[in-house]
């Protein structure tokens, strides 16, 4: 029988949340094996939603988790604002906040086509959206874009703030790509219900043990800063990874933190 299903976890807060999501993973977590040109490790892995009714209630962050409160304090101050020198921003390959506040996109990605039935080639597709053909990439800052759409129309359910750019994730063994990463936050698609700002964050892959407690307290808090500008409530928390793990090296560690023998 496959075991490998969707897993999920209610809480009220996220400390709750993530003892209570690490004592499911620890007993009926999916052994997985890894196996990327970086790193082979053994996981134990599931699908898993984590549901947390009052995000911005204590303990945010639980007792138990690796990083102290002043890391994750600072660690979500560069997630929503970026950090203070943009040099270190630069630092690495991507940022969540780049990705949501500094997205590169171009009218050209926007505006072509969805097929092509005849046999133009691309160039002269371009050229009908831009009679010179060049794409002049523009930063968007999709957080800002939000706040705006749901202050003029807070009925809007297809707001989505997205982190993924194809042509660079998919290409794993591509140019650039063979060391370095895509991000593991893919989307939030956030929605305003009576008054309530609730927050679904979608991850294709998320380090529970050791970043979730991070993670999950920086998107809230990016959560609490949205609904702030917009004027309302800050609404559930729901945090969904496709594949959430516990890697291996921290299996041990972990069930005699949680006291599971």
């Amino acid at each position: 029988m496959n075991m490998y299903t969707t897993t999920i976890i209610e809480a009220r807060t996220l400390g709750e949340a993530w003892e209570k999501a690490c004592k499911v993973m620890l007993t009926k977590g999916h052994k997985r094996h890894v196996a990327a040109p970086e790193y082979q490790t053994e996981t134990l892995d599931l699908p898993m939603l984590i549901k947390v009714e009052k995000p911005m209630q204590e303990p945010r962050l639980s007792s138990l988790a690796e990083d102290s409160r002043e890391v994750i304090e600072e660690y979500s101050k560069s997630y929503v604002f970026g950090y203070k020198d943009p040099k270190k921003e630069k630092e690495f390959e991507y940022t969540y906040h780049s990705r949501l506040r500094c997205y590169p996109d171009c009218k050209v990605r926007a505006w072509l086509p969805a097929v092509s039935e005849d046999k133009k080639d691309l160039t002269s597709q371009i050229r009908e959206i831009i009679p010179d053909g060049k794409c002049v990439v523009e930063r968007i800052d999709q957080v800002d874009y939000a706040i705006k759409i749901f202050k003029k129309d807070p009925t809007r359910r297809t707001v989505v703030l997205s982190t993924w750019i194809p042509y660079r994730d998919l290409m794993k063994f591509g140019p650039r790509r063979e060391d370095t990463s895509s991000p593991c936050l893919v989307l939030i698609h956030p929605q305003l219900v009576d008054g309530f700002f609730h927050f679904f964050v979608v991850m294709k892959t998320n380090d529970l043990y050791n970043a979730w407690p991070g993670n999950a307290f920086a998107f809230s808090n990016l959560q609490k800063y949205m609904a702030e500008k917009i004027g309302v409530k800050v609404g559930t928390y729901t945090h969904f990874s496709i594949s959430m793990q516990i890697y291996q090296d921290k299996w041990v560690e972990a069930k005699r933190k949680f006291k599971i023998k």
